[in-house]
């Protein structure tokens, strides 16, 4: 018997795109009859998420006190989770690979003495020991790693795993947890979390993203990369230095330090394409406009230009508003 704990966040609209990500890899992962997956949930549990849940093979819903999404402190919720766990003895806990993931996962290892893996994009039982499929060098290669002792804590990538894959198995029991409390001041407080602005398209959500780097210089070049999303019908993102140069909000990095996208098309102008940037970009072709030739970003691009963008970019605008029309050239 093989009993998992899922670490599961909210957004205002419910369970996370990560988190339900995370119960597809594992609903995949647990087939074995004595197979037993447990889910600790931040925020309020609503009868429609305990069904929902429950259609991924989760028995039981721990609801965790203390707000869901942003607004939290790693600390309190590692302890949370801490506590559970020492209590229910789980031999893996899986987390999504999300701000909060990528925090408490290592602090539960830690207080547990349990293995740790990041990365992973798929967890298989061969030959009675559980292993799991990681991702190194951007995406490049994938590592095969054993788990030779338990417990073990796994922080899966942010990929997407495809179309949901629920069953009828009927609701997941729901357990309200007491607050452990936590004395002291937390070492990390958020203050502020960035949200999309009303109007624009999410870069998480889009077939097509423009990136923008320290290249973008004036506000002329800024409107120039706006009129080029808004012939492409695409989201703006960047790298972190667009977004201290003020160009666009930390919503839209992209890379370790922001956040992971799969579009179709990535087209990227003034960007050189460090790997921490790169990173961030999960799927799609990538199309780079830079005037250096030796520039990072054309080892990863199906398409280069060498040049300077403020001459190359106003052509493809005027080519796409011509003919090609709004958001096609993502899916040719």
């Amino acid at each position: 018997m093989q009993k998992i704990l899922l670490v599961l966040d909210q957004n205002g609209e419910g369970i996370d795109e990560p988190s339900l990500n995370l119960c597809t890899s594992v609903k995949r992962f647990a087939r074995r009859p004595a197979d037993r997956v447990e889910a600790v949930l931040f925020g309020p549990c609503q009868a429609s998420l305990s069904r929902l849940l429950g259609g991924y093979g989760v028995r039981r819903v721990y609801q965790a006190p203390g707000p869901a999404g942003y607004f939290y402190s790693p600390e309190r919720r590692a302890k949370q989770v801490l506590e559970l766990a020492e209590a229910i003895k789980p031999s893996l806990i899986v987390l999504p690979g999300t701000v909060s993931g990528r925090e408490i996962a290592p602090l539960l290892a830690l207080k547990l003495e349990a293995g740790l893996v990041s990365d992973c994009v798929q967890l298989s039982f061969e030959g009675g020991k559980t292993e799991a499929v990681v991702s190194v060098y951007n995406g490049r290669y994938q590592m095969v790693c054993e788990f030779t002792g338990s417990p073990n804590v796994v922080l899966m990538a942010d990929v997407d795993c495809g179309e949901a894959e629920t069953d009828n198995f009927g609701d997941a029991e729901v357990v309200l947890l007491d607050d452990p409390g936590f004395h002291g001041k937390p070492a990390l407080e958020v203050l502020e979390a960035y949200g999309v602005p009303a109007g624009e398209i999410d870069i998480g959500e889009a077939d097509v993203v423009v990136g923008i780097g320290g290249g973008i210089k004036t506000a002329e070049d800024f409107k120039m990369m706006k009129e080029l999303a808004a012939a492409l019908g695409a989201a703006v993102g960047g790298t972190r230095a667009a977004v201290d140069a003020g160009w666009i909000p930390r919503a839209g990095q992209i890379g370790q330090t922001g956040r992971a996208i799969a579009p179709l098309l990535y087209l990227a102008a003034g960007v050189s394409g460090a790997p921490q940037h790169i990173s961030g970009v999960k799927k799609g072709k990538i199309v780079a406009v830079n005037c250096d030739p030796q520039a990072p970003v054309f080892d990863l691009a199906a398409l280069g230009a060498v040049g300077d963008f403020r001459e190359i970019v106003p052509l493809l605008i005027q080519k796409l508003r011509m003919g090609k029309g709004r958001g096609n050239i993502g899916r040719e």
